[in-house]
């Protein structure tokens, strides 16, 4: 009983393996009309004259499937025989999207990964369905519906058609803040990048909801409390909230502020030899008692650094060493010692897709296997930055971790549109309304040449010029630069023209690190058309001259912007002598002195700008065409030409032959949201103009000082920078022209 019970449970198994186990002899493959049967079978981890087993057909339905070419596939097992039977996918015969106006095909198709030929299946419409509704949101359109039609053409082809309704700009309608006791609502919105929408903005991208944008300005919460003292300040949730229309945000920030702690204790610790201790104190910008601020403590170890650096020490390393009291003081240790020797290995340049790498090269103040310069590095930014080339400029510092003794440098720049073709017009009530067409390129070719072409027409002036300038001759720090032109100029205060015609070829080359000297020689020849009823010294001087003027010019610039500076200082001169050729003989000197800072904790802008200017002849009078005018933006409160000598018979301005100014001004936000770009401004001109040979009429001349004050309002608006003054003039002349009002608005285009 037993042996007949084992030989039926032996047969039970066998027949069950039997059942899914069947051995393979032939596979046959129906249904595919493009893809070879020699291809399916490539994909197919099936051997002949081997047993399969259902578990072995289950991989091989996934293997066929995962190449994303069936939309069917079915199997049958008959007398040793698999058959299998596919369906293909169709191919993809053209893509269209139907609909969109905000954004164009050409910043859609890209990015969705599909073409014309690819293989049609629903996952991948999946995807880019969802790609393009994310381009739409990253463009502030969260109301977007976006539906794909599939039209089935013979062949086995479709056409792929994304029908796209864009629907309304999803804007954020008010930003609030919870938690925040000792900042308001305003001063916090006024510190992320994160707007509200407002009507300005239709002419920026400002008030639009990204998320991403959202998580760093959670970021920038933390440091903005860091820098006023609250250094355990977080942001513990930002919620946005989209209205049922889907056109509205409501966005909500968490903040804990936590305490507010002031700098302690200050001491160096300092462990190089010989060090001054001056180069320490005078880079320490706060003291005992100050709020703290994460900010001033960063700018404090990179001032020590570069200060000690700049006294011949290359390798330093600065340590700030923070201890937290119960007094909520922290007291500051700076731990100064020598660091590891360190140099460049290598200095790449990407993104300059248009300027030349010797263009960026030839204004770095380092090179491969230099030593590693932290000072020398920032002078190179600034001079890369300075070459108005690039609208992006970085300094990457790549370490190296087989070889900490060495960096590479990468400088990430992104090339700006450099040529421009003028056409329009502004005021200015120095010129009144004018019209410009104009053809300038400042970096010819990526080499960083410049050449202009400019026709001015306004209601005091018509010019035309032509220049070209080459800034580096013959592979040399050495500019050189030519210049056609032709001005007609209206003096309607002094009842004359200057009609101009000229020729100038100048050179200029370094002169140390911040300073640059140029050599100037121009040609002109000029006419003095005097009007019916001009005083007597201007019809004594009026007729055709030859000018030739040779020109030296001196500039040390350490401030750190030539275009908006708002540290350091600025200093030009000129000397120039007319007589060598021409008619005119003459010694002409110029010279302007700046400095600037940051005031009322980097809130504004302080400058001290003073201008002088100086005419002697040489055996012959100063004529009224070489002589100094004054007033409006020269002298901001008076007229053009309403300072300095004046005729008395018919009160013609006369210009002078000395002048000075000395203006001091603040700028400062009108706590307007920043991407307005609106500036407020005050300031004080004090100056004069004197001093005119003549001896064929009267006049008035007084050496008096005049003083001019007022306020005014900058903005760098998207029609060009604009500029209102309101001026009061303190101290004057009863024959000057004053100016209450003036404004001046740049070019449109």
């Amino acid at each position: 009983m037993y042996k007949c019970f084992l030989i039926f449970i032996i047969l039970f198994f066998l027949s069950i393996e039997g059942a899914f186990a069947t051995s393979i002899n032939k596979i046959f493959i129906k249904g595919n009309q493009r893809i070879e049967s020699s291809t399916i079978l490539s994909y197919l981890n099936i051997k002949k004259n081997k047993e399969i087993s259902d578990e072995d057909l289950n991989a091989v339905f996934k293997d066929l499937f995962a190449t994303e070419l069936f939309s069917d596939i079915s199997f049958d097992l008959k007398n040793n025989s698999l058959f299998i039977k596919v369906v293909e996918n169709p191919i993809i015969n053209r893509i269209a999207l139907e609909g969109n106006k905000r954004i164009d095909d050409d910043d859609i198709l890209p990015e969705i990964f599909l073409n014309p030929r690819d293989i049609f299946t629903l996952n991948k419409i999946k995807n880019s369905l969802q790609t393009i509704l994310g381009i739409y949101r990253a463009n502030g359109r969260y109301a977007a519906i976006v539906e794909p039609k599939v039209i089935y053409l013979k062949q086995n082809r479709v056409d792929l058609i994304f029908e796209i309704e864009e629907g309304p700009l999803s804007k954020i309608k008010f930003i609030n803040f919870l938690g925040n006791s000792f900042f308001s609502d305003r001063e916090l919105r006024s510190e992320i990048l994160t707007k509200e929408h407002r009507w300005w903005k239709l002419l920026s991208s400002g008030g639009k909801f990204d998320p991403d944008l959202l998580n760093f300005d959670e970021l920038n919460l933390k440091k903005f409390y860091s820098n006023k003292g609250f250094v355990d300040a977080s942001v513990e949730a930002s919620q946005a909230e989209l209205n049922h229309e889907k056109n509205l945000f409501f966005i909500t920030i968490n903040v804990n502020e936590g305490d507010r702690y002031k700098f302690g204790k200050i001491i160096a610790e300092v462990k190089i030899n010989n060090l001054d201790k001056k180069l320490i104190i005078d880079a320490i910008s706060f003291k005992k008692g100050n709020w703290f601020s994460a900010q001033k403590l960063d700018d404090t170890i990179v001032k020590i650094t570069e200060n000690i650096m700049k006294d011949g020490i290359p390798f330093v390393k600065v340590t700030p060493k923070l201890i937290r009291k119960e007094n909520k003081s922290i007291d500051v240790t700076f731990l100064i010692e020598p660091s590891e020797k360190k140099y460049i290995d290598k200095i790449i340049i990407s993104g300059n897709t248009r300027t030349l790498d010797r263009v960026i090269r030839r204004r770095l103040r380092i090179a491969e296997g230099d030593s590693y310069n932290r000072v020398l590095l920032k002078r190179s930014r600034i001079l890369v930055n300075n070459l108005g080339h690039f609208s992006k400029v970085e300094f990457n510092e790549i370490e190296k971790p087989f070889n900490p003794n060495v960096i590479d440098l990468n400088i990430e720049v992104e090339d700006t549109s450099t040529g421009e073709f003028t056409l329009g017009g502004g005021y200015s009530s120095s010129n009144g309304a004018q019209a410009t067409v104009g053809l300038s390129e400042n970096n010819f070719f990526g080499k960083g040449q410049k050449l202009k072409f400019f026709i001015l027409s306004s209601q005091r002036q018509n010019s035309i010029d032509f220049s070209f300038t080459e800034p580096f001759f013959l592979n040399r720090d050495l500019s050189l630069s030519t210049d056609i032109f032709k001005i007609v100029r209206q003096y309607p205060e002094s009842n004359y023209d200057n009609e101009t015609d000229g020729v100038s070829l100048g050179v200029g080359y370094a002169n140390g690190e911040y300073g640059r000297q140029s050599i100037n020689y121009s040609l002109q020849k000029r006419n003095i058309l005097a009007y019916s009823g001009a005083s007597n010294s201007i019809i004594s001087e009026s007729g055709k001259n030859i000018l030739s003027l040779f020109t030296l010019g001196n500039k040390i610039d350490k401030s750190n912007s030539r275009i908006d500076p708002t540290e350091g200082w600025f200093f030009s001169n000129s000397f120039g002598l007319a007589g060598i050729g021409g008619n005119k003989k003459y010694i002409k000197i110029n010279a302007t002195l700046a400095s600037y800072d940051l005031i009322f904790n980097e809130k504004a802008t302080l400058s001290l700008i003073a201008k002088t200017g100086y005419v002697l002849g040489l055996g012959q009078d100063i004529e009224i065409s070489d002589r100094f005018i004054l007033g409006d933006n020269t002298f901001v409160g008076f007229q053009n030409g309403g300072i300095g000598p004046r005729d008395k018979s018919d009160d013609s301005t006369l210009g002078g032959n000395f002048y000075y100014t000395f203006t001091p001004e603040m700028k400062f936000d009108l706590g307007l949201p920043k991407e307005l770009g609106i500036k407020g401004r005050t300031f004080i001109t004090a100056g004069s103009l004197t001093s005119i040979d003549t001896s064929t009429t009267n006049y008035y001349d007084d050496k008096s000082l005049r003083l001019t004050t007022g306020v005014g309002v900058l903005w760098q608006s998207p029609f060009g920078p604009i500029r209102l003054d309101y001026s009061f003039a303190i101290l004057k002349e009863s024959y000057d022209k004053t100016e209450t009002f003036s404004f001046n608005v740049g070019t449109l285009f």
